[in-house]
């Protein structure tokens, strides 16, 4: 059985600074081996600790390393940004990681942190299903009917919006608590949503992306390092790329 964390042998190549029409082309040439032996298949599957050598140089891959950090308000998801004092970068000075996705300067929850592009891809891109589920309080006792609305799908400035599945958690006198999970993503959705029905949000959190769930970085600014079954389940989501 094929292990979740291989890599077709023309990505590796590519990771390692090949464009892929150049991959394609030394693979084809009988210049790469893998664990010593030629490989002329670009799709052939390679661990992540193999020996890759290509015209007689070895490449090592980089190392992936997968982070969960919870994102306090007041943090942009940017690893530099000259307008803005604090980043997300300061969480991880050290590290070669990359947030997949962002949330909003006023947003807290969780944000995945990795140096591996493929699983950015399919953590970000909506074509491959991965939920995220937030905690909204809005103003305003919400309407069950109106979620439904937003549930079929709304437009908005061009954009298709919708949500999954939603819950009502609590209504008070003047605000709402409702938990929702989204696919899409777009810019400011969950906000844009609930101002469509006539609430705004006072307060979102994340508190899952996909199988990473908020219990692991339990308090804003915890960052913890994704291990275990729950790594095995995020890099199984991998899959979908190669399906």
């Amino acid at each position: 059985m094929k292990g979740v964390d291989n890599i077709k042998l023309q990505r590796i190549l590519q990771i390692c600074g090949f464009a892929r029409r150049k991959a394609d082309e030394l693979i084809f040439s009988k210049k790469v081996k893998v664990n010593g032996k030629i490989v002329t298949k670009p799709w052939f599957d390679v661990k992540v600790d193999d020996e890759i050598t290509v015209e007689g140089k070895k490449f090592t891959l980089p190392k992936f390393e997968y982070y969960v950090l919870h994102k306090p308000k007041g943090y942009v998801t940017s690893l530099y940004d000259p307008k803005e004092k604090n980043t997300i970068k300061e969480f991880f000075k050290d590290k070669p990681l990359k947030p997949a996705g962002r949330l909003d300067k006023d947003v807290s929850g969780v944000l995945i942190l990795t140096n591996d592009g493929d699983l950015i891809d399919v953590l970000t891109n909506a074509k491959y299903g991965v939920k995220k589920v937030y905690i909204a309080k809005i103003t305003g006792r919400v309407k069950f009917e109106d979620l439904l609305s937003l549930k079929k799908g709304i437009y908005d400035k061009g954009d298709f919006l919708k949500l999954e599945h939603f819950d009502i958690l609590e209504q008070g006198f003047n605000y709402s608590t409702v938990k929702v999970e989204m696919i899409k993503g777009k810019k400011h959705e969950v906000k844009r949503l609930f101002e469509k029905i006539g609430h705004k949000v006072l307060e979102l959190r994340r508190i899952k992306h996909g199988p990473v769930s908020i219990s692991l970085a339990p308090n804003p600014g915890d960052m913890r390092k994704i291990e275990g079954e729950i790594l095995k389940k995020l890099l199984k989501l991998k899959r979908r790329k190669k399906a």
